[in-house]
């Protein structure tokens, strides 16, 4: 039992981890896009869906960190 209570929060950590990660990828990925689009068009609108995708990424990864408190 008590090891299982020790691995939830490790996984939990892990969740957290990664969505502080995806999510300052994720806004710098779409700030660059979005300031971008004016001069490298459909290029930017790439940057701007992986910025998108990793905040979706970071969403998902913090809603199943709430999982393993």
């Amino acid at each position: 039992m008590q090891k299982n209570i020790l691995q939830s929060k490790r996984v939990g950590s892990d969740y957290i981890r990664n969505t502080i990660f995806y999510g300052i990828v994720g806004v710098l990925f779409a700030a660059f896009g979005f300031s971008q689009l004016r001069w490298l068009g459909s290029q930017a609108v790439v940057y701007l869906m992986i910025g998108l995708a990793l905040l979706y990424a970071a969403i998902a990864n913090y809603l199943e960190s709430r999982k393993y408190k």
